[in-house]
């Protein structure tokens, strides 16, 4: 029985010897190791380019909506739907249903600010006559009294599609991308609105 269990011994330490001197599945196993840890890597800068994209078609047409109204002396409610569409088509190829968009026009009065008129896709429109919503009052470095300012804000509802991992990591799985713009008139000091 000694004999039997020294033999076996002698072959567990030559099976160990040899185990520890073999190197030909080394890689195989260091790349079944890494394979998990590169493939969230790759999804991570994937998913970080997209959402990167689509915040910048976001300012895009936060800049966009602003600057096509800046650009009217009266605007009437058949220009405003063409200006909401072609926001829209800045944001093509992604979910247009996911675009709210806001468009304030701004007058700057010693008295404060008051909005003139407001127009919205997708989400709700300023009050006319009363001091514009948090988010969309004019900054006071560029709010002169008497100028009008047109407000553009657009906000784009971003959804992973690895929303599961980034709520583990993040808390959420939407996450409100929204840019404002500012522009002053660019032919006279105001703009109506014609309905």
């Amino acid at each position: 029985m000694v004999v039997r269990f020294r033999s076996l011994a002698a072959r567990f330490s030559r099976l160990a010897r040899r185990f520890a001197v073999e190197r030909r599945g080394v890689s195989a196993v260091e790349f079944a190791l890494i394979l998990p840890l590169m493939l969230v890597i790759y999804a991570g800068c994937g998913e970080v380019t997209t959402a990167l994209i689509v915040d910048r078609k976001v300012s895009r047409a936060a800049s966009t909506i602003s600057d096509l109204v800046a650009q009217q002396t009266s605007v009437s409610a058949a220009t405003m739907t063409n200006i909401f569409d072609a926001t829209a088509a800045i944001l093509e190829p992604y979910d247009v249903a996911a675009v709210k968009v806001v468009l304030v026009v701004v007058d700057v009065t010693s008295s404060g600010q008051k909005v003139a008129w407001s127009k919205a896709r997708n989400d709700t429109a300023a009050t006319p006559n009363v001091a514009p919503p948090t988010g969309l009052a004019v900054p006071t470095t560029i709010a002169s009294v008497g100028d009008e300012i047109v407000v553009g804000r657009v906000t784009y509802a971003y959804t992973s599609p690895f929303a599961n991992v980034m709520k583990s990591i993040t808390g959420g799985t939407v996450y409100n991308l929204k840019h404002v713009f500012y522009l002053k008139p660019r032919q006279g000091t105001t703009i109506a609105f014609t309905g």
